[in-house]
């Protein structure tokens, strides 16, 4: 019982040690900077802050281009008849079981720079 006991004391002071993760040894050992990885505490660091914008503009700029994309297809016949083409072609693809290469399948190219008034 005493044996148990021990056991189980060591293993619940074991719990309750940090030990860093590989990213924070990584970290810890290849820099000389006394900034640490605070978790909830980086939200309100003015560089995660920056970060955090930058994403959300880059994002933002990417719907925009799509969006443009969708509007010029859906005024332009020609474009719009190739891309229901290619979501027939996707469609049949998955119909038969062959997901890898309906992935492979680009419906929306990102190269069409058509100006379209009141979005650019």
């Amino acid at each position: 019982m005493k044996t148990f006991a021990i056991i189980c004391t060591i293993a619940t002071v074991s719990a309750f040690t940090a030990v860093p993760t590989q990213q924070q040894h990584l970290t810890l050992s290849s820099s000389s900077s006394t900034a640490l990885y605070m978790g909830l505490f980086d939200f309100f660091n003015e560089d995660a802050r920056k970060e955090r914008e930058e994403r959300k503009r880059k994002e933002e700029e990417e719907q925009m281009r799509l969006q443009r994309e969708i509007i010029a297809r859906r005024e332009n016949p020609k474009k719009m008849e190739e891309y229901e083409e290619k979501v027939a072609k996707r469609r049949q693809l998955r119909m038969a079981g062959d997901d890898e290469a309906a992935e492979q399948i680009e419906i929306y190219s990102g190269n069409d720079d058509t100006k379209i008034v009141g979005l650019n």
